[in-house]
């Protein structure tokens, strides 16, 4: 019942995020890992973000949500147009195999848009359980608009 309830709540979640903005595909290293994401934007220069991902080596999934400030560095300097570094967090659950932990997430890392509608990114996240566990990663992916 509860991973029902999870999945429908993240699936609301998605629904707005999709007729919104971006959808996101992400790769982590270390841990390994894949996962998909959706990012949609609040107010200027700031965005929410959801993703899920997969580290098949466990395997063990992570599902969070990070609030974001993101401004585009071309409202400085035109020269510097479409490279768009964040940071942010926000709260997230680690399922390491059978005992869920809820932790805080943090995020730095930017982006650069090869067009309006197509961005690469470079994030370094970090994950603090709760409960004690925690581990940091590199994330390379693209934003799809």
């Amino acid at each position: 019942m509860r991973k029902a309830f999870f999945l429908l709540a993240l699936l609301a979640l998605g629904a707005g995020a999709w007729a919104e903005r971006a959808v996101s595909f992400r790769l982590s290293l270390p841990p390994a890992g894949l996962g998909l994401g959706l990012e949609a934007p609040l107010k200027r220069n700031t965005a929410l973000r959801v993703y899920g991902d997969l580290f098949p080596s466990g395997p063990s999934f992570l599902v969070a949500g990070d609030f974001l400030f993101k401004p585009d560095l071309g409202q400085v300097d035109r020269d510097l147009r479409g490279i768009r570094p964040y940071f942010g967090g926000g709260l997230g659950v680690w399922i390491p195999g059978g005992n869920p932990e809820v932790g805080l997430g943090l995020s730095l890392g930017v982006e650069f848009l090869l067009d309006p509608r197509t961005g690469l990114f470079l994030d370094g996240e970090y994950f603090y359980a709760f409960g004690g566990g925690r581990f940091g990663r590199t994330v390379i992916g693209v934003n799809l608009r």
